[in-house]
């Protein structure tokens, strides 16, 4: 390495020691024996900690401009994951921020070693060694190691070292930003939490019209309740500059709500107030809240936004119990069966509030997630769901036409139930421009994108869905589909580990994405082993894919007819997907028909799946998908 530190020293954390003149790694004193590729890798991240190294910049730095596939940079960060794990330190040391590179989020410090022991070093090194032409790293690693002398930066603090030296970026979120977190339920009854998380899911909800304000997602926010974060904490990780926080107390027919909104960067309390109403009054206590928000963070409430804040509500307080109820079951929903129980509720609310636009969003909601689970016996009923959803989204937009979530979701059922592609495409374009800041939203129209083929819009979207909930398993679940639609194998791979790390295991929903991931980057036997015992369509159709690329025929032929005889004809694009997959072109493109003929769902997904490429220069098939370009809805 042509590099000559003046402060020779050791980049630390956790239970571990890198020494970049010895290259070593020590953990608790001991040596790890690390590849020397790994140790490059691991050395450049370090060094560059608390910031992104894009994959382009670490191929070129690491390897020298050599031409290296990007499985490689992938796998040497996997290798490193499991070589720090075994040391103590978690899988978010290294996080991979997808479609980027990665970022060293571990606390670092860096020690000086002893005169004698710099001159020994310098003594041992006279060449440099494998360094040499490596200036870009080496002055790097000299500016940092002059910066970082004995300091700790925690990654994420934004604190400026003594000095005035600056290891990352300082914390500079965006002026008019906020997160609301999951209200205390303080009634006494966990059973109330449902009412709570409403109030503060509806705070979000009303936040996410006004243009001006950047809301973070949900899930995010929610994710730190009974956490002992602190608001500076919380700040840094949603990148936002303010948080609101509150409790709700039932008791009676009295509510009594309190809110706090904190300015992230001193800690001063922006605005805090406390509401003792009837129950009848808590959604004009949401309003109030909303907009004293809105006034704290921009300094005035701006024509027509008081409007936004009540877009699709009642005033009815039964009739919004119940949809706080229904959206609670939609959001830990596990079946069919909490489906059905939240579409009741949002019933119940409707019988009481015709006029409830919100109330429809979410009947249409839960009608089009019944019917996308395949359990309704029939295309026939199938469809028939689908149309009652687009019914319920009509009435919503109808009914609150400013609302950008009823047109999302009436695009979602366009797209999905009647494969409609460009009316939904410009019902989103409508849902964007009248709430812009959503991450549902935001991956609705990521799944429209991509059924229309546009790649980079998708991508974007998917990618500004996480940075709206960066904590969110769904948020980079989604994007890891966007990646595998892409072809981008590995980053589809890192993807799903972020979301496996943030869910604390890998969600089932993603089982079979993984598993189709380990197929395209050529593992079979691992996407097999993955989906065994097959417990959903996705990830039987994996297994029969994978038992055909490992030479078990029988196996393989078995797997697709347990599938067939479970899903019958409504199971014809996975069994189109199958055959493709082993190069039975002429069975593909019979069932791809058949799934036309019933317009399942997943033809929306036709132009752009992996799973098709082998029969996607087929006349049969340029047939079946120009056939499809003429669908629209009723």
């Amino acid at each position: 390495m042509d590099l000559f530190l003046r402060e020779h020293g050791s980049f630390r954390w956790g239970r571990f020691a890198l020494d970049p003149l010895r290259r070593s790694l020590h953990c608790d004193g001991e040596r790890v024996k690390l590849a020397e590729r790994l140790f490059d890798v691991l050395l450049y991240l370090v060094a560059n900690h608390g910031r992104v190294v894009e994959r382009d910049e670490l191929r070129r730095e690491v390897w020298a401009g050599r031409n290296v596939e990007d499985n490689n940079v992938g796998q040497a960060v996997f290798e490193l994951r499991k070589v720090l794990r075994a040391g103590g330190s978690t899988d978010r040391s290294i996080v991979t921020v997808p479609g980027r590179g990665f970022r060293f989020a571990e606390p670092v410090t860096f020690e000086l070693a002893p005169v004698e022991a710099e001159v020994a070093v310098q003594a041992a090194s006279p060449g440099g060694g494998r360094w040499r032409g490596h200036a870009p790293l080496a002055v790097a690693l000299l500016s940092l190691a002059v910066a970082l002398v004995s300091l700790v930066v925690w990654a994420g603090s934004g604190r400026a070292p003594a000095g005035g030296h600056m290891a990352e970026k300082p914390f500079s979120p965006p002026a008019h930003s906020v997160a609301v977190l999951a209200f205390d339920n303080m009634s006494g009854d966990p059973n109330e939490t449902y009412f709570s998380d409403g109030i503060a899911e509806q705070l979000i909800d009303s936040l996410t019209r006004i243009q001006a304000i950047e809301v973070a997602g949900r899930t995010s926010s929610f994710s730190f309740r009974g956490s002992h974060a602190t608001i500076g904490e919380i700040a840094r990780a949603l990148n936002v500059s303010a948080v609101l926080a509150g409790s709700v107390r039932r008791a009676g027919k009295r509510v009594v709500v309190t809110a706090q909104l904190t300015n992230a960067r001193d800690g001063f309390n922006m605005w805090s107030a406390t509401y003792d109403r009837d129950q009848g009054d808590v959604v004009t206590v949401e309003t109030e809240i909303a907009q004293a928000v809105v006034q704290s963070l921009q300094g005035r409430l701006a024509g027509g936004d008081t409007a936004k804040l009540t877009l699709g509500g009642t005033a009815n307080t039964a009739a919004y119990d119940f949809y706080l109820r229904g959206n609670q079951l939609e959001h830990t929903a596990r079946g069919e069966a909490d489906h059905r129980a939240a579409l009741a509720d949002f019933d119940r609310a409707l019988a009481l509030d015709p006029g409830f636009a919100r109330a429809y969003g979410g009947r249409s909601r839960a009608l089009s997630n019944i019917a996308m689970l395949g359990a309704v016996g029939s295309s026939v009923a199938q469809h028939k769901l689908f149309q009652d959803a687009l019914d319920a989204a009509d009435r919503s937009v109808s009914l609150a036409p400013g609302w950008g979530q009823s047109h999302s979701l009436r695009a979602w059922v366009l797209n999905f139930g009647f494969l409609d592609h460009a009316a939904a495409e410009r019902e989103m374009e409508q849902a964007l421009l009248l709430t812009p800041g959503s991450a549902s939203i935001e991956g609705n129209y990521a799944n429209i994108e991509l059924a229309v083929g546009h790649l980079d819009k998708a991508m974007e979207a998917g990618r500004r869905g996480t940075q709206i909930d960066p904590l969110s398993v769904n948020a980079w679940g989604q994007f890891a589909r966007i990646l595998f639609m892409a072809r981008r194998y590995d980053e589809a791979a890192e993807a799903l580990h972020h979301a496996e790390v943030l869910g604390d295991g890998l969600r089932p929903a993603y089982v079979g994405l993984q598993g189709g991931v380990l197929l395209m980057q050529g593992h079979a036997e691992a996407a097999r082993t993955l989906c065994l015992p097959a417990a959903n369509l996705e990830e039987k159709e994996v297994l029969a894919i994978a038992e055909h690329r490992l030479g078990r025929q029988a196996e393989a032929e078995a797997s697709l007819e347990k599938l067939r005889a479970d899903q019958g004809d409504a199971g014809a694009f996975s069994y189109a997907e199958i055959y493709a997959q082993w190069g039975r072109k002429a069975e593909a493109l019979t069932w791809l028909a058949t799934a036309a003929r019933l317009r399942d769902p997943g033809l929306a997904e036709v132009r752009i799946d992996p799973m098709l490429d082998p029969i996607r220069g087929e006349a049969g098939f340029r047939e079946i998908e120009a056939g499809l370009s003429g669908s629209v809805a009723p």
